[in-house]
């Protein structure tokens, strides 16, 4: 009996399969540059979606290019505004991109950048149509823009004013 025990043992592991190798990860950009140039590509295109979401095309949509806290803080400024009965009107420049960082040998990437944007023409209205763009704002500034996610699909994951940087 324990003889057929060893036997039906041993022929049963002889069925266990081998275990299945574990891939490795594939760099999300074969570049520094090619991960700046393609975390500029989707900052401007978020720029044209949101300068065309402004005058009307119900087909572009900024919030395409956002994830995580930085999509729910535009979502809840954008309901915010609505409340107010304020909306922005006019374009945002981008006049300047400048990568920094590029975390980019993961198949997961992260960019950080800076983006100097000209506002000049950009203006806050009140549901009375009036101009409550602060007199005193700047028509430049730089943000330090931080960008995540594979090669095809980077979306914009932080930003914020980027304090002493002048554009």
């Amino acid at each position: 009996m324990l003889a057929l025990l060893a036997l039906a043992a041993s022929a049963l592991s002889a069925c266990t399969p081998a275990p299945e190798p574990t891939p490795t990860p594939t760099a999300a950009f074969a570049s520094e540059e090619e991960a700046f140039a393609a975390a500029e590509e989707v900052y401007r295109a978020y720029n044209d979606a949101l300068n065309a979401h402004r005058t009307g095309d119900d087909d572009a949509d900024p919030y395409d290019y956002l994830t995580g806290k930085i999509l729910d803080s535009e979502l809840k400024t954008a309901q915010e505004l609505e409340a107010t009965g304020i909306h922005i009107v006019g374009p945002t420049k981008v006049v300047g991109f400048e990568g920094r960082v590029s975390d980019h040998s993961q198949s997961v990437a992260r960019v950080v950048a800076n983006v100097c944007l000209d506002i000049t023409e950009a203006r806050a209205i009140d549901d009375q149509g009036t101009d409550v763009t602060a007199a005193d704002r700047s028509d430049t500034y730089t943000i330090s823009v931080e960008l995540t996610g594979a090669a095809d699909h980077l979306l914009i994951s932080e930003y914020e004013v980027a304090p002493g940087e002048t554009c």
